[in-house]
């Protein structure tokens, strides 16, 4: 368990951080939130060493470790992928040196040489006790949940991009699993399928994990309580990301009535304060209401975060059928990228399109929009449909020489005309900013500007490639709504899973060159993915075995060792299944206690009852220790079980 106690830390004037206490659990998983420049990565520094503060201000035990991913990379790693992200098991790395070197040895000599014999023995007895021979093969498996292949394993670092090289280090630190592990905008260095791999095992480490990320869904997979950082203090909310944005809202709501509350409070005790001052009779009771103003708690409202809301409304209502594609393939030179594509999109639709990097999701959205012709198949948009195309290579028609306004306004809709200034604002062109001229903006704003154009043109089919990349948190809130209210027909390739699963009600699939559907949306089809991966084991083959071997009738001495072999087998099958199907049972009756006890603990009044609190903590702690050894134990029976009925079938 860590402390910290009456923290405080100032950069210049300002003091980013007042007089924090936070108490960090066993085990706990926790979203640490807030603005840009509210001071979240400083604290990681500070929790990890990086900035040094007063003495006994964090407090932890002597063997307490720490592990740390910066947003960018701090220290370039050496060798190759393997070898890097082994670094941090310096024991067992220079154990394996002496136990190479002491074999070396024991081979040139003729004689062998007891006391080497017994050294050897001491050292690997060491080896396999920190884990060394399991070190490699878990090195492995983590490197390739992060989406290395094993020709990389064998590549120096210094090779990679730094990206790449961010994932190494994650492993390093997956690998050393430290009591406490802080991550600073882990997910910006990973696509979903690394994304998805990263959640589930993170669901398990056994440490404590602070995260700060923009990726609200990863937040809401992952965190069991979510801490704010506003205006220098802690405020904690028992909770995932959804109960966070809602318990928040609620607390402001109240926090501004207690404010006009209290400034009516302090403007009744002032007037009568400033009627009555040197009235001789009221001295008494001026003096009371002073020392009341005195006393009172100063309330600070939050500073309320700019938002703009507008509605985006197609102008010409398109067809029903808005897209048709029948059995198209495509290719830029071998192998197809896209082979027996057929779909069909209609008026309304909100779709994500998925898949792994390189599946062919921005070569299907550049078929659609005409940017590339299929060699095979038909792609037939409806009548009535305007497509508007947002990726990020439309920076490039920009016109340099117009400004901000005159680019946005050269193809609007009549219906935004009005009140295109107000609009901008919400992409973070305001007052004097929208006379820029492009050619003077950086590339995150250009592409702010061809993402303007696109949702305010006349455009009723929306084709959109990352359009929450540049944007902030409340800029992408704004976003959402408007795309929630927009009539037209929607196609998103997005690395944002939370602003996905707001907005969709159909996701498309892009795997090995062709389509899957799924209806609903972005959580069900995760769900549905994951029941498709862990199918029903099929019931062991009952084929009838003919009588004859090689020609030859079967002995009864063969028979009889047959059908032995068999009930052996039958036995086994027996008590795995038994072991998966109670591992199950206790799994949901886990899962079950879990959820109440979040719901519980969720509960502002259950922080009243002290013994109450400190009971379901209890309890829930128990329930977070059981449920990996339940699924350890589960997991372990499933293999078992796959590899009986591999050998049934060989």
């Amino acid at each position: 368990m860590l402390q910290i106690q009456n923290l405080n830390y100032s950069i210049g004037e300002r003091d980013l951080l007042k007089q924090v206490h936070w108490t960090i659990h066993p085990g706990r998983r926790i979203a640490l939130v807030g603005a840009n420049g509210a001071g979240k990565t400083t604290l990681l520094r500070i929790l990890c060493g990086e900035i040094e503060i007063a003495d006994k201000v964090i407090t932890k035990p002597r063997e307490y470790s720490i592990g740390y991913l910066p947003q960018e990379e701090s220290a370039e790693a050496r060798g190759t992928v393997l070898q890097a992200a082994m670094e941090g098991h310096e024991e067992i790395l220079n154990l394996e040196a002496e136990i190479e070197a002491i074999h070396e040895q024991l081979e040139a000599q003729s004689e062998t040489d007891q006391s080497l014999l017994v050294k050897l023995g001491q050292l690997e007895e060491r080896f396999n006790l920190l884990g060394g021979y399991e070190l490699e093969s878990l090195t492995k498996k983590i490197l390739m949940g992060l989406g290395f292949g094993t020709d990389d394993f064998s590549k120096s670092v210094s090779t990679l991009s730094g990206g790449w090289r961010m994932r190494v280090h994650l492993a390093r630190l997956l690998l050393q699993q430290p009591d406490l592990l802080l991550m600073d905008e882990p997910t910006n260095h990973l696509d979903l399928p690394s994304l998805e791999w990263l959640e589930n095992y993170l669901k398990n480490f056994l440490g404590s994990i602070i995260i700060v990320t923009h990726d609200r869904f990863f937040i809401d997979r992952l965190a069991q309580e979510i801490v704010e950082i506003q205006m220098g203090r802690l405020t904690h909310y028992a909770g995932n990301y959804h109960f966070f944005e809602r318990k928040k809202a609620l607390d402001q709501e109240q926090l501004i009535k207690r404010y006009e509350e209290q400034k009516e409070e302090r403007e009744r005790l002032e007037k009568f304060i400033n009627r009555f001052r040197y009235k001789a009779t009221k001295a008494v009771q001026v003096q009371s209401r002073i020392k009341r103003l005195e006393k009172m708690e100063t309330i600070e409202i939050p500073p309320r975060q700019k938002t703009i809301h507008f509605r985006i409304k197609a102008d010409v209502q398109s067809y029903k059928e808005v897209l048709t594609v029948d059995n198209l393939w495509f290719r830029y030179t071998e192998p197809w990228v896209l082979k027996e594509i057929s779909l069909r999109m209609y008026r309304g639709e909100k779709t994500a399109l998925v898949g792994i990097n390189g599946a062919g999701k921005t070569t299907f959205t550049r078929l659609i929009s005409k940017e590339l012709a299929p060699q095979k198949g038909d792609l037939v948009l409806g009548q009535r449909v305007h497509t508007g195309y947002y990726a990020q290579h439309q920076i490039d028609v920009l016109n340099l020489q117009s400004t901000i306004f005159e680019e946005v306004a050269s193809t609007a809709a009549p219906s935004f005309q009005p009140k295109l200034r107000d609009i901008l604002g919400l992409f973070q062109f305001s007052n004097d900013d929208v006379q820029k001229r492009i050619g003077v903006l950086s590339g995150g704003e250009k592409a702010r500007v061809s993402l303007a154009k696109i949702l305010l043109s006349p455009s009723n089919f929306l084709i959109m490639d990352e359009p929450t990349n540049h944007l902030d948190a409340a800029s992408r809130a704004s976003l959402e709504k408007a795309l929630m209210e927009y009539d037209g027909t929607l196609l998103l390739i997005s690395h944002d899973r939370y602003f996905l699963d707001k907005l969709v009600n159909r996701v498309i699939e892009i795997k090995d060159g062709r389509l899957k559907e799924y209806s609903g949306s972005y959580s069900h089809y995760l769900e549905k993915r994951e029941a498709e991966a862990s199918e029903k084991i099929p019931d062991i083959p009952t084929e009838k075995k003919t009588a004859a071997v090689n020609g030859q009738r079967k002995t009864k001495q063969q028979k009889q060792q047959e059908a032995a072999a068999r009930q052996e087998i039958s036995k086994e099958r027996k008590r795995l299944t038994g072991i998966i199907e109670k591992s199950e049972l206790r799994l949901e009756i886990l899962s079950e206690q879990k959820n109440n006890l979040e719901q519980r603990l969720a509960d502002p009044q259950t922080y009243s009852q002290t013994e109450l609190f400190l009971q379901l903590q209890k309890e829930y702690d128990t329930v977070l220790r059981e449920l990996p050894e339940v699924e350890t134990v589960w997991e372990n029976a499933q293999l078992e079980l796959e590899e009986l009925l591999d050998k049934l079938q060989v």
